[in-house]
């Protein structure tokens, strides 16, 4: 309590996450899905914690919380460049989150019954989990429900494995992470 949050070239304590995905979008999800700050995936609270003209100026500041505010800034319809301008960061990962946000948006438009195939395999590839899922949809989905959905339409996870000799030798210590395919 009281200590200055922002973030410059002097080491704080606020944390860190390692997460592994075949896209930025499915990484960063789950990056923020394992802090331990009771985020299910890119700041998904159910609604924004602040008002679009306090946003821009908020994230000019990096603070541990300013991926979460810059996703709320674009569902909130600030532009890519407005972002970019404030913050500094490419435009690249601005628009990766913005692929994020779109999803959400189209799962905010459904209902565990109407559901598309297509669009949970889209969610899934791109690291929404099925609580976060069950929070977005239009009704009152558990995370258990759309698992069992996810199940039955056959959309289950695969495991890849990381090269970390970068195929010069064979690895001794190879390790793996869960994805979703095709």
């Amino acid at each position: 309590k009281g200590a200055n949050d922002t973030l410059g070239l002097q080491m704080k304590s606020v944390g860190e996450v390692m997460a592994i995905g075949r896209s930025f979008t499915e990484a960063i999800q789950k990056a923020c899905q394992s802090l331990e700050n009771e985020a299910v995936g890119l700041g998904y609270y159910g609604k924004s914690l602040m008002k679009s003209e306090d946003i821009v100026e908020y994230i000019k500041t990096p603070k541990w919380d300013r991926i979460f505010r810059i996703k709320d800034a674009l569902m909130q319809g600030t532009t890519v460049k407005t972002i970019a301008q404030a913050t500094g960061i490419d435009r690249w990962f601005l628009y990766q989150i913005q692929e994020i946000c779109t999803i959400e948006k189209q799962l905010a438009e459904q209902s565990l019954e109407s559901i598309s195939e297509d669009l949970l395999k889209t969610a899934k590839k791109n690291g929404f989990s099925d609580e976060q899922i069950a929070r977005i949809l239009n009704g009152n989905a558990t995370e258990e429900q759309v698992y069992e959905k996810r199940k039955a339409l056959g959309i289950t996870r695969v495991y890849k494995m990381v090269d970390t000799c970068a195929a010069e030798f064979e690895a001794k210590t190879p390790y793996f992470y869960s994805t979703f395919e095709g």
